[in-house]
């Protein structure tokens, strides 16, 4: 018995002795980061700031000036200067000061993972190659050569999330914030859908400031149009003439069909001015579908003009946050109010509910009120306020208020 009672008395003093010495390592390597991170900043702010002497309390370096002694611009000159550096910062304002917080290291970016990128990347291309050869009336299952239809519509809808995606990804790694490649979403259905649910990156790092908010937020979409738009042309181009139009509809399917679903896709601003100057006005928008690049490109308009929405965490949510700051909520409080308004519209007159769906989303996910970046303060450039306001018109010419509707033949 009381060999057993000192053997646990040694084993627990063991446990604690082993406890302390894990702490005491784990402190010593917090103060070295510490250390290294205060090192790093200092050579970059020289002695244009004063470290403040109670920094040590906080466990990072904050640096304090007099607000006569530095200005904000040189402030954010320094901001940039560490954020180059892997180094994010905030800065705050007291009456008299400007305060410098150096943030603590986040964690190592973790490795890639390519094969997820890639078999999700190669699996979209079988799912929208598939739902490609079936809106060109092929069975994909049936041979390679009725699946290989679908190609044509599979590179250009990829062609114009990836670009979107991309867009995000390469201004996110300009200004050195954490960011995944693009996973993108496959998906099957034996009905109208578009073969994918899209395509997100992961952010895993902080808005260093709005000015990089802006450029990340508005890389995107801008991307992603321009793209749509060459395809669009491109299909609008290529496109036979009224008989050619419907010699090829009555291959894949009867032409009034009365049996048949009449699937009507919702036009929008642009795709009217492009249709009427190629002469594409021909071609119904109840058959537009059996055409690879031009329904590529309309569904990338429609993504782009839903991603240019105000509110929230959506594109133009940053965009607009970027441009207003806080008052940026309003805005979004106002754009959702235009979408209950066309709620209300469409269910009252045509029974549709196509955009409930995205009202519920916006309220349980998006939400209305934009996170502050790591420094509010900076003022956009006036060329990026003329592209902020470019934005919100390509909204208005790419936004559908009904995206497809059904009618008797």
């Amino acid at each position: 018995m009381l060999r057993e009672e000192t053997g646990f008395l040694n084993n627990r003093q063991k446990f604690f002795k082993g406890s302390h010495d894990k702490n005491r390592t784990t402190n010593q390597q917090g103060e070295k980061k510490v250390k290294a991170l205060l090192d790093q900043s200092k050579e970059v702010i020289k002695d244009r700031l004063d470290l403040e002497l109670l920094s040590r309390l906080y466990g990072v370096p904050i640096f304090k000036q007099k607000k006569e002694r530095i200005t904000l611009e040189d402030l954010e000159e320094i901001q940039d200067e560490l954020l180059r550096r892997g180094i994010f910062s905030n800065i705050e304002t007291s009456p008299n000061y400007y305060y410098l917080k150096i943030l603590k290291p986040y964690p190592p970016r973790r490795k890639p993972r390519y094969w997820l990128h890639l078999i999700l990347f190669l699996l979209t291309i079988v799912t929208t190659s598939m739902t490609g050869a079936m809106l060109r009336g092929h069975d994909p299952f049936a041979s390679w050569a009725d699946f290989s239809t679908g190609f044509s519509y599979s590179f250009a809808l990829l062609a114009i999330l990836f670009s979107h995606e991309m867009g995000h990804y390469l201004a996110a790694r300009y200004y050195r914030i954490d960011v995944t490649l693009p996973y993108f979403i496959p998906l099957f259905l034996p009905a109208f859908h578009p073969g994918t649910l899209g395509a997100f990156i992961k952010m895993r790092s902080p808005m260093p400031h709005r000015k990089a908010l802006f450029d990340v937020g508005v890389a995107g979409p801008l991307a992603g149009f321009v793209v749509s738009l060459i395809f669009l042309i491109i299909g609008f181009s290529r496109l036979p003439d009224t008989n050619g139009i419907y010699a090829y509809i009555s291959q894949i399917h009867p032409l009034n069909d009365p049996h048949g679903i009449n699937l009507v896709l919702g036009n929008t601003l642009l795709y009217d001015w492009l249709g009427a100057f190629f002469g594409a006005s021909r071609l119904p928008m109840n058959e537009m579908y059996h055409f690879p690049f031009i329904f590529a490109a309309w569904f990338g308009l429609l993504v782009t003009a839903i991603n240019l929405m105000p509110i929230g965490q959506l594109d133009g949510g940053h965009i607009t946050y970027a441009m207003f700051g806080d008052r940026a909520r309003f805005i979004a409080l106002g754009a959702f109010a235009l979408l209950i308004v066309l709620n209300v519209y469409l269910i009252s007159n045509f029974n549709s509910y196509i955009w409930v769906l995205w009202s519920i989303l916006i309220l349980v996910f998006i939400r209305f009120r934009h996170p502050p970046t790591l420094n509010d303060s900076i003022i956009l450039d006036k060329k990026r306020r003329i592209l902020g306001w470019i934005s919100y018109i390509i909204f208005v010419l790419c936004f559908s208020p009904m995206p497809f509707y059904v009618t008797n033949m």
